[in-house]
């Protein structure tokens, strides 16, 4: 059976390991994470000094090890709400610890209890595994798949706070109790290696959720616009297939609209690369306004646009580009006079999305060759140009 010692001293390590893959996402952009190798380092010391308890002064032993290692948890605790975007509440948890140390140094000094001591960091221990659990489903609106980190760790936070309760009612009510953290007792022994693995678990259970959300952070760089955030060019083949397959099976129409945006390359001429990113901006957030949310409107390049319509015909396609070519007219105050030419194409049985793509594109140029700022459409294979 491993000693209580070896418990800590396995515990410590697993800590370091947590800390060495936690340390790797630092740098990644997902908020909690910095607190989570912080609490990890701190685990390693606490669990460290719980292992040489015997050999340290009673100072390190008792308030120095429980300070540390509650200051660990307390940082589990801020960079779990700060995974899910909550306040870290900082001060509250820096007051709990130095609260928990002082109530550690009196019943060792003024009053010595091991019992209180017991109860108090135990207690102390379960409230931070049940607030952990409560953040997770405080924000379980949140979630998305897969679920499994996040039930792993409510798991975890139940068997946690539920141990260090049984850890405290055992203590109060059963016969020859523990005297000592360290006592070699197969219930001590393994009471304490729940207590000590709990930090390590939770802290692997945060570095799950950390991996998921670079995983998202990354398809959406991917499937993206850096400049604009509209959907990306490899996006709309994504999901332009994907609607022409739900369009077949559901028989429900769907339009293309291709947007131009006409005199644009003046304004980068004329005013700078940092007016134009700015034109295409608030012209991407302008676009927005006028689209439903089944809609998609991606960046294919430069200043042309496309617009993916689930379940729109050709007259609700129309109407839509016109209202389109209509608000970018009016905002001047944005665009500097750039107006935009739509082509509009809506599926046709036989179609597949580049042949979708090259009839509204066909439509496209000739709303330019009839003078730019108009919508063009095609009936069968023949283009007409949309009256404005």
């Amino acid at each position: 059976m491993l000693s209580t010692q070896q418990v800590f001293l396995i515990a410590s390590l697993l800590c370091f390991v947590t800390f060495l893959v936690l340390f790797s996402f630092r740098e990644n952009g997902v908020k909690g994470i910095r607190q989570i190798i912080l609490a990890t380092v701190l685990g390693m010391a606490g669990n460290i000094l719980y292992a040489y308890g015997r050999e340290l002064s009673p100072f390190f032993a008792y308030e120095v090890a429980n300070g540390v290692y509650a200051a660990a948890s307390a940082v589990v605790l801020a960079g779990y709400r700060r995974l899910f975007k909550r306040p870290g509440h900082t001060r509250i948890l820096a007051i709990a610890v130095v609260g928990l140390t002082v109530a550690i140094g009196y019943f060792h000094y003024v009053y010595d209890s091991f019992l209180a001591r017991t109860a108090i960091a135990s207690l102390y221990q379960a409230g931070i595994a049940g607030a952990i659990g409560y953040t997770l489903l405080r924000a379980r609106g949140e979630w998305r798949r897969p679920y499994y980190p996040k039930l792993f760790i409510l798991a975890m936070c139940s068997l946690i706070a539920a141990g260090h309760l049984v850890r405290v009612l055992r203590q109060a009510f059963v016969d020859n109790p523990p005297t000592s953290l360290l006592e070699p007792s197969g219930w001590n022994v393994f009471v304490l290696s729940a207590g000590a693995f709990a930090l390590p678990v939770l802290a692997f259970g945060a570095l799950l959720i950390a991996h998921r959300r670079i995983v998202l952070l990354a398809e959406h760089a991917a499937n993206h616009d850096y400049l604009t955030g509209a959907w990306s060019r490899r996006a709309f083949f994504d999901l332009g297939n994907r609607e022409i397959l739900r369009a077949a099976r559901t028989g429900k129409p769907m339009a293309l609209l291709l947007i131009d945006m006409d005199n644009f390359k003046p304004v980068n001429d004329t005013h700078g690369h940092a007016a134009g990113d700015r034109v295409l901006k608030e012209f991407v957030h302008e676009i927005l306004q006028e689209l439903r949310s089944i809609d998609s409107l991606c960046r294919m390049g430069g200043d042309e646009f496309a617009v993916l319509m689930p379940e729109t015909d050709q007259t609700g396609a129309v109407t839509v580009a016109n209202r389109l070519r209509t608000r970018a007219e009016r905002c001047h105050q944005f665009f500097s006079g750039v107006t935009v030419s739509i082509g509009v194409a809506t599926l046709q049985a036989e179609d597949t999305l580049n042949s979708l793509v090259t009839r509204a594109d066909s439509a496209l140029y000739k709303a330019k060759e009839k003078g730019r700022n108009q919508v063009s459409l095609e009936h069968g294979h023949l283009l007409q140009p949309y009256p404005t």
